[in-house]
């Protein structure tokens, strides 16, 4: 698929949104997105004195009986909805760095099986998560490795008929992006969403946005590419997502910060961005 053949065929229908909690009162759903996943960021590993990460992942989130029947209630009204774990951190104390590969791979599996286990839902027997994250902003290993050790995490997962993994998401940035690329390639049967963070650079015109996000779909060919804003949204990259909204080009947006900016200033509505897209 290239980026012309894409051209008047992309609705928008996916809306991601990265919290810390599920809203305790009911959102508001916009129709037009047929796909509303809530990402729970993060899971984050343990650490040793040298940086080296153990693969052993702990939720960040609040995890408890009420919050646990949150997410099933949300479920249970919206079938549109999904739920999604995601794994790794932002800034340099959260690296992708693995003290040793078969053991991070080990832990990994074991743990976030753990967290997803939390949620079951013993009326259904059923799982309530529906997918993993992976969202590294810094890597401290070669390509290969990341790799080889999330792609493993990402088969494990998504083949254990006794989980409910129906979605898998990459999130790139700029500066990552080769070892995101090399993860896709090797595991792309495995991952259905990149959600290129554009919020996280700096661009200069409208068509810079729109050229690089039309690359982004070449490359990453057939995971649907999503654009990352963050809120209040940066003017120029606006221009571009709306640009690739009305010419068909662009299926779906993630939010970055979406709880946060609710109780910040009102000058930025939320909804209103999103009807006005």
């Amino acid at each position: 698929m290239s980026s012309d053949s894409s051209n008047g065929k992309e609705e928008l229908t996916i809306l991601r949104q990265y919290i810390h909690h599920i809203p305790r009162d009911e959102p508001h759903f916009d129709r037009r997105f047929r796909q509303i996943d809530f990402i729970l960021s993060f899971a984050i590993e343990h650490y040793d004195k040298h940086g080296k990460g153990d693969g052993y992942f702990t939720p960040t989130w609040k995890v408890d009986r009420e919050s646990i029947e949150l997410v099933k209630k949300l479920k249970e009204n919206h079938p549109e909805v999904r739920v999604v774990i995601s794994i790794g951190g932002v800034g340099p104390e959260f690296p992708f760095n693995p003290a040793k590969k078969d053991r991070w791979i080990f832990n990994a599996v074991d743990s976030i099986k753990k967290i997803i286990r939390l949620y079951n839902d013993d009326r259904s027997y059923r799982n309530t998560i529906d997918g993993i994250d992976i969202h590294y902003d810094v890597i401290n290993s070669s390509e290969d490795e990341f790799s080889f050790c999330i792609g493993e995490v990402i088969k494990q997962l998504k083949n254990d008929r006794n989980l409910s993994i129906h979605v898998v998401s990459i999130a790139p940035t700029k500066l990552v992006e080769p070892y995101y690329l090399k993860l896709y390639l090797d595991n792309k049967h495995n991952i259905d969403l990149v959600d290129y963070q554009f919020y996280n650079q700096k661009f200069s015109t409208k068509e810079e946005v729109v050229d690089l996000y039309k690359k982004l779909v070449i490359d990453y060919n057939p995971a649907k590419v999503l654009a990352g804003i963050g809120i209040p949204v940066d003017p120029i990259l606006d221009k571009g997502i709306k640009y690739l909204v009305k010419h068909k080009l662009l299926p779906g947006i993630f939010l970055w910060n979406f709880l946060d900016s609710i109780d910040g200033p009102d000058t930025f509505s939320i909804e209103k961005y999103l009807h006005d897209l």
